[in-house]
């Protein structure tokens, strides 16, 4: 019984909820060019969105 709870708790904690901060990252694009969160939002608002790669099916 303990071993649900714990399971749920530590996905629970892992769902952003509005307002939230996103943690500072760095990503990749296709083209090679480097992109870090905390650099970003020095120039201005920042907009995070995540998708599915073209024809994967998600």
């Amino acid at each position: 019984m303990l071993i649900p709870v714990l399971v749920a708790g530590l996905f629970s904690g892992a769902i952003p909820q509005v307002g939230d901060t996103a943690p500072d990252f760095t990503v990749k694009d296709t083209a090679g060019n480097v992109y870090t969160l905390s650099e970003m939002v020095k120039q201005g608002p920042v907009i995070v969105a995540f998708f599915p790669k073209a024809f994967t099916g998600g």
